[in-house]
């Protein structure tokens, strides 16, 4: 035993972390290399990403290339941006055309007569009535003329009959009046001007007869043609042929002095009952024409044949074709007004009933419209006396036009002797009413002017006078410009519409009825209508007598007041002008009246500066302040200006006797614009704002002054536009070849490469890229098949190159057919392109998205397989470190039974010594 012995030495100098280190190192190193592969899929895949992303661009310029519209795009070229501003939509068909800003809009200015100061003089007491419409004196446009076509526009001759001749320009005209007043404003021929139904009536008054009363067309024009009077007669009166007519291309809104017709919606209109007995219920529904109410009657289904209609002297007529004792006559139904506002509220005679006048004519209103469309009650004779004592009696039982009553005035002669009767009659300044005014000069009898055995024409006119004064003014004639067909679209006092809500009338016996004003309510008649079919209350409504608006009359005769107020949070009472106090009428009953015009009630106390404040916070169309004309005298004036340019800005200002004295020192007028070159064959389109909308297709206009000249707008598709589109589709692909050419890179030299370099996918991606750009595409296009029509084709490096000079030669002159190529549906480039685009970046099944795929599920396994090393190593170094563990311990009973051992055998060696005490 003495030879055995146990080193501990060797066990405890051992590291056992480091030994079980030592013996997983291979474990180790195949991790290592699986997470090397790892990292190297993520580095391709960051490369097919950038590749992908610089693919993607090309997406967006390919979409525009393949849109038609890329190349429909236009461009302008306008020579006359001093005087307008050009803007071009889709729809503009390139070419060049020509304008000319002949007139810009304006609103009116009308100032009063001067006051002394604003504060502290006063107006007087009264009331100030302004209104947009009403007006006897409103002229005819040009473009109404011959049924429609207008005139065309330049320079007549006229040689009156002592043989002076003048040159009138007309090539800027756009109403009747506009050329009335080049007549009447020439001051070197004696030749005067007026219109009479659709006639121009020349009159010569030089007084002599030398020559021919002549009219000419000048420069081969065709304006005194188009006007009816290119004429040579020898006579001192010039009558023009009939120009206008009322034809069934007459709008409906152009019938009864612009009032139009309201008709109703899913419901007959009129009821024709014949000499058989039996009727013709007509629904007029969508009837825009007169062509389309002639059609509804002579198509309804239950006609036959049985009567007919047609327009014949400006009228509609009817004709009974049956027999039988009833009597042809038409009425409204279902509440409807369409039999008066065409006319037909006129006696048959016979089988034949002939309506009344449609139309006033030329400058002229209907009779049947004035006092608010009551009319003369009564037509029948009227007796005027000058004061030189000429009399005539002048019969005005025929009349339907106001032209007519102040033609048959002014050409009356003297009941005795037949000499002309010293009156001129003419509509006033502010155009609501009647002068008559005595030219003898003379003293000797008083100015008279009566109606003659039961006619009420005279005292309906306001004209009934006898005093000893040379000039006669009526009251305002109250045109009707309001009636049941009115829109409210702009009824409000702002001029802005009425809004939807409800509306609370409370009648004299307290009943209360709401009304509601929902979005199916278009016109005043249906307001009407609205408040007449509620039963909670006594109260009718109608059109109002001043033929501005419409009133409320109680019936309920109670000893209450009849009130209007809003229900709940809206304004829809106060847009419809319903929130004045009530008044009572003549019959007693009292009144609510809802007028569209501006009434200011004017206080003994109120100044200038109050009348304005007034005026502004009426919310009315107009805008008030005081001017200053900068004189020494009475320099304050009140400025009233609406709100709105345009003719219809135009302002009828009535002060109520107050004695403003308001004249216009700005006139309402639309802005013109000429659209041609040559005047005798260009045309004026009129805008209330300086601005047109497509006045020629797809073309809009901003005028900003009168030019002196026409100018050329020249509307081109925009080439440049489409080449820039083609020049960045080429950038981008070469940018796609460079990323590709960066990503594949082998540099021996400087031995550098790139991340997907010896990658079969870009080579696979180039290939299919370059097939879809070098393919040749047939049946899309006549002359181009292929991308190297235009200038494009593959270089030697991979790039596209482009030939900047053929691919403009093909723009300017084969666009057609370059679009063609590009934009044909499925077969063109744009789609065969995209469609390779989006086989190689379609996010579901791209060759992008399924190369990515396949790296992801690479990088996915090889993960999985590091985490399952991973795993095993750690238990394997578990397993080791017990191992270990397990032979420490053994080595250490081992030493301790060494130990024993050794302590045994020195004991045996060395025995104690014998016999020793």
């Amino acid at each position: 035993m003495s030879g055995f012995s146990i080193s501990t030495g060797l066990i405890s100098g051992l590291d056992i972390a480091g030994l079980v280190d030592a013996l997983a190192s291979n474990q180790q190193q195949a991790i290592k290399r699986l997470e090397a592969r790892t990292e190297e899929f993520s580095i391709k895949k960051t490369g097919i990403n950038a590749l992908e992303a610089n693919l993607l661009t090309l997406s967006t310029t390919i979409a525009s290339l393949k849109n038609k519209v890329t190349f429909e795009q236009l461009k302008v070229n306008n020579t006359g941006t001093d005087q307008f501003s050009v803007t071009v939509g889709k729809t503009a068909v390139p070419g060049n055309y020509v304008f000319q800003t002949v007139q810009q809009a304006s609103a009116q200015q009308s100032l009063s007569r001067g006051y002394a100061d604003t504060t502290t003089q006063t107006i007087g007491t009264g009331t100030l009535t302004i209104a947009q419409g009403g007006f006897l004196d409103n002229s005819s446009l040009l473009e109404t003329l011959n049924d429609g076509s207008g005139i065309r526009r330049g320079m007549i001759r006229v040689t009156d009959r002592s043989g002076a001749s003048a040159v009138i320009d007309l090539t800027d005209v756009i109403s009747v009046d506009d050329v009335l007043d080049k007549i009447n404003d020439n001051v070197d021929i004696s030749v005067s001007a007026r219109v009479v139904d659709g006639r121009f009536i020349l009159d010569d008054t030089s007084g002599s007869s030398a020559v021919n009363f002549t009219v000419t067309d000048l420069n081969g024009g065709k304006t005194a043609t188009d006007l009816g009077i290119a004429k040579s007669i020898a006579n001192s009166t010039l009558t023009g042929d009939e120009v206008y007519q009322v034809t069934e291309n007459f709008l409906l809104e152009q019938l009864n002095d612009g009032n139009n017709i309201r008709l109703l919606q899913g419901a007959a209109d009129i009821r024709i009952s014949l000499a058989d007995e039996s009727n013709l219920e007509v629904n007029l529904d969508g009837s825009k024409t007169l062509k389309d109410v002639l059609a509804k009657i002579n198509d309804h289904a239950s006609n036959g044949g049985k009567v007919t209609a047609e327009i014949s002297n400006g009228r509609l007529v009817l004709t009974d074709n049956t027999a039988g004792s009833g009597t042809l006559s038409v009425i409204d139904i279902n509440n409807s007004k369409a039999v008066r506002q065409l006319g037909l509220d006129a006696a048959s005679a016979g089988n034949t009933l002939s309506g009344n006048r449609l139309t006033g004519g030329l400058d002229s209103v209907l009779l049947r419209n004035l006092r608010g469309g009551q009319g003369i009650e009564t037509l029948g004779e009227i007796s005027i006396t000058d004061r030189s004592g000429q009399t005539a009696t002048i019969d005005l039982a025929g009349a339907e036009t106001l032209t007519d009553v102040l033609e048959a005035i002014n050409t009356a002669v003297d009941d005795v002797s037949g000499d002309p009767l010293k009156i001129r009659a003419s509509i006033n300044g502010r155009g609501n009413g009647l002068v008559i005014a005595d030219t003898s000069g003379e003293t000797a009898s008083n100015l008279i002017i009566s109606d003659v055995g039961g006619s009420t024409v005279a005292a309906d006119l306001g004209i009934t006078f006898d005093s000893a004064v040379d000039e006669v003014e009526s009251e305002p004639l109250h045109l009707r410009f309001v009636n049941e067909a009115t829109s409210i679209a702009n009824y409000a006092p702002d001029g802005q519409g009425v809004q939807v809500g409800m509306f609370q009338i409370t009648d004299s016996d307290g009943n209360v009825g709401i009304i509601d004003i929902t979005s199916a309510v278009k016109t005043v008649g249906d307001v009407i209508q609205r408040i007449n079919a509620n039963t909670s209350i006594s109260v009718r409504a109608e059109m109002n007598e001043t033929g501005d608006g419409f009133v409320l009359i109680d019936e309920a005769a109670g000893t209450g007041t009849l009130e209007v107020s809003e229900f709940g949070d809206t304004t829809t009472a106060a847009d419809l002008r319903l929130l004045g106090e009530s008044f009572t009428g003549d019959d007693g009953a009292q009144r609510v009246s809802s007028r569209k015009v501006t009434l200011i009630d004017i206080e003994a106390t109120d100044t200038l500066d109050k009348l304005v404040t007034k005026l502004n916070a009426a919310g009315s169309a107009v805008k008030a302040s005081v001017f200053d004309d900068g004189s020494s005298f009475n320099s304050k004036r009140l400025s009233i200006t609406s709100s709105t340019t345009g003719k219809d800005s135009r302002l009828l200002i009535d002060d109520g006797g107050l004695n403003l004295k308001f004249g216009a020192v700005v006139e309402a007028q639309d802005s013109l614009l000429r659209v041609g070159a040559n005047p005798a064959s260009a045309f004026l389109v009129s805008s209330k704002d300086n601005r047109f909308d497509d006045v020629v297709q797809g073309i809009d206009i901003d005028v900003r002054k009168i030019g002196a000249q026409a100018a050329t707008v020249e509307v081109a598709v925009n080439t440049e536009k489409v080449s820039e589109h083609i020049n960045n589709f080429v950038s981008l692909y070469n940018g796609f070849v460079s990323a590709a050419d960066e990503l594949t890179l082998f540099d021996i030299e400087n031995n550098k490469r790139g991340i997907l370099q010896g990658d079969t996918f870009v080579l696979r991606v180039s290939n299919r890229l370059t097939q879809s750009l070098t393919s040749r595409i047939n049946g899309v296009s006549d002359t181009i098949n292929s991308l190297s029509g235009i200038g494009l084709k593959m270089g030697s490096t991979g790039k596209l190159e482009l030939d900047e000079e053929k691919l403009a030669d093909a723009l300017r002159d084969d666009l057609t057919n370059v679009k063609s190529f590009f934009t044909t549906a499925e077969k063109g480039f744009g789609a065969k392109f995209e469609a390779t685009l989006k086989s190689l970046t379609d996010i579901v099944d791209g060759t992008f998205t399924n190369e990515k795929n396949v790296l992801d599920a690479s990088i996915d396994a090889t993960t999985e397989r590091i985490g399952e090393l991973n795993v095993l190593l750690e238990s394997k170094k578990a397993r080791l470190l017990s191992e270990f563990v397990q032979m420490e311990n053994i080595l250490s009973s081992l030493q301790s039974q060494q130990t024993a051992l050794s302590s045994i055998s020195s004991l045996r060696v060395n025995p104690a010594p014998t016999g020793v005490a």
